[in-house]
């Protein structure tokens, strides 16, 4: 048991310091403004193993913006000719837990954001979101006996004030690895 356990921290270890997996962006139409988050960002600067905050990586005409926490990224951005592409906020799943046919899943976005973050759970459609804070949710999924993963299928959809643009994303949580 603690051999399997051990196993399954290593892999979801391993899924937080890669970034989701099996998720293509999908180019939006973009909104107008300014990204002041851009103007704290470091330029041309490459992630370390263990860094704290914002990154911009150049390369050519695109940047890709970070944040991270360690090795973990809780916000990706996009911009090719300093126009946006694409965002992603990431869900850091506090807690998540199988009692009897049910899975229990607490994750929050750490990182503010003007916008609205909508999301389902297309492999699971049988489930229950509640909104248990700020940027904190609670999801239920029932019937869930045979799950050993959690696709969060997510929307991000902009404010009018804001500089982010609409995207379509997903996020993959392991539960169980094999």
């Amino acid at each position: 048991m603690e051999k399997k356990l051990n196993k399954v921290i290593f892999q979801l270890f391993l899924l937080c310091s890669i970034g989701p997996l099996g998720c293509n962006p999908k180019k939006e139409a973009k909104t107008s403004g300014n990204n002041t988050t851009e103007e704290v960002m470091a330029q041309n600067s490459k992630p370390s193993a263990n860094q704290n905050g914002w990154v911009a990586e150049k390369d050519g005409d695109s940047t890709r913006q970070k944040h991270l926490e360690g090795k973990i990224t809780l916000f990706e951005s996009l911009l090719v000719n300093k126009e946006r592409i694409y965002n992603k906020f990431y869900p850091q799943v506090q807690d998540a837990f199988l009692f009897e046919d049910k899975f229990y899943l607490k994750a929050r976005f750490p990182l503010g954001f003007s916008g609205k973050i909508e999301f389902t759970f297309p492999e699971y459609p049988d489930y229950v979101l509640t909104k248990i804070g700020e940027q904190a949710y609670q999801i239920v999924i029932n019937n869930a006996l045979d799950l050993n993963r959690v696709v969060f299928d997510l929307q991000y959809l902009p404010s009018e004030k804001d500089s982010l643009v609409h995207t379509d994303y997903c996020f993959t949580h392991v539960v169980y690895g094999e």
